[in-house]
């Protein structure tokens, strides 16, 4: 399911008169200097370095990682996607049916059959018109599109590629050294108890691009532990190879009936841990008994219902001798329609200096230099222990 990624992609991307329309505003993503300047591939953050994954390929060039956020909803979408098409083919085929035997009968009853046609036709007609113009850019999340997000670290080129759908931000290329987890340390909050994936972010103070861009990998978890361990991971393989880590499981791409089995039971023993209580068991067993399989079935169906296409060429072969560099994503990647809107989406991202509050112009693209508000500058004053110097590279 990639609601999340839809829904990050579609506030940076969505044009100006449609964010009239739908009355959106802009939210604030500004942070302090001393967060998007710090170079988070450096820093360890664990003594437990775990690959909790899944992850489909593991080697001395790269490692990949499923991708995407609310993978453990999948299946809703695909039931009711499923039902809409139920309903549109009943239509369709009681009036085929209707229609024969009229014919076969010879005019008998030809009033209501008619009647029947017409009502039946309507409806057909109402869903199919729905389904077209609007519900077809929901079915895409999970029908039809592809399988899983992937994310490659490629420790040779030091890039990070991001596989996603067009309508997502489609594949993007970034530095590895432009990366920021953003469930804990710095840019990150306490993400204990959420049952959250692996979120990590390329904001445009390093990355050039003029909106901030983020993945989500692994598997959902409530321990904040598991998403550091998991970092720690990525983090020494890519800075030091994958000798003394431990080497991975690794996973299918194709589909499997258990696939969603465990993005559900583990929120169910969550809670029961949590709660143990009569009540909590007794309203668990039809969860158990008629949802969990629901869900199952749902997101087998979703799977064998999508395709994972193969990277580009010049992403395969990234890292081997004489090959070339990927090209890291930019603005100029995009039809110029959802260049201006990214533009247009540009000022969200601001970045505050640590001692004076005031919004910097980092040069990546040309914005009105305003002053934080009085309340929040004296907060960052007083947060701030001393000065912090932008990076050579940026």
């Amino acid at each position: 399911m990639y609601i999340g990624e839809y829904l990050f992609w579609f506030s940076s991307a969505i044009k100006t008169a449609t964010r009239k329309k739908l009355k959106m505003g802009y939210f604030s993503g500004d942070m302090k200097l001393s967060e998007v300047a710090k170079d988070y591939s450096k820093e360890s953050v664990s003594h437990n370095p775990r690959p909790i994954g899944p992850y489909y390929a593991y080697n001395d060039r790269y490692l990949e990682i499923r991708g995407g956020m609310f993978e453990n909803f999948r299946g809703i979408i695909t039931w009711i996607s499923l039902a809409i098409f139920f309903v549109s083919f009943s239509c369709c085929n009681a009036g085929f049916q209707i229609a024969l035997q009229l014919y076969k009968d010879g005019g008998v009853n030809i009033v209501s059959g008619i009647f029947a046609i017409i009502f039946l036709s309507i409806i057909f007609l109402l869903f199919s018109y729905l389904f077209i113009r609007y519900f077809r850019y929901v079915c895409r999340l999970e029908l039809f599109t592809l399988r899983h997000i992937r994310v490659r670290f490629n420790r040779v080129t030091r890039q990070v590629y991001v596989q996603r759908p067009r309508y997502c931000g489609g594949t993007a290329v970034f530095k590895w050294e432009h990366i920021m987890p953003a469930n804990f340390g710095e840019t990150g909050l306490d993400m204990g108890g959420t049952n959250l994936v692996n979120v990590f972010s390329f904001h445009p103070y390093k990355t050039g691009f003029p909106v901030a861009q983020s993945v989500g990998v692994g598997k959902n978890t409530y321990d904040p532990q598991d998403y550091k361990d998991e970092w720690e991971f990525i983090r020494r393989y890519m800075e030091d190879g994958p000798q003394n880590l431990p080497k991975p499981r690794l996973s299918t791409h194709l589909p499997i009936p258990f696939h969603g089995v465990e993005g559900h039971i583990r929120p169910m023993i969550h809670l029961a841990k949590n709660n143990p209580s009569v009540i909590i068991i007794l309203m668990l067993i039809p969860v158990f008994l008629i949802l969990l399989p629901f869900y199952t079935v749902g997101y087998f169906i979703s799977e064998c219902l999508c395709w994972q296409p193969r990277w580009s060429k010049v992403i395969r072969q990234a890292g081997q001798p004489g090959k070339p560099l990927p090209k890291e994503t930019t603005l100029s990647d995009y039809p110029p329609d959802v260049q201006k809107a990214i533009l247009d989406s540009s000022q969200e991202w601001g970045v505050i200096d640590d001692e004076t509050g005031e919004l910097i112009d980092y040069g990546q693209f040309k914005r009105p230099k305003k002053k934080a508000s009085r309340k929040r500058k004296t907060k960052i004053a007083k947060q701030a222990e001393k000065p912090i110097k932008e990076s050579s590279d940026d």
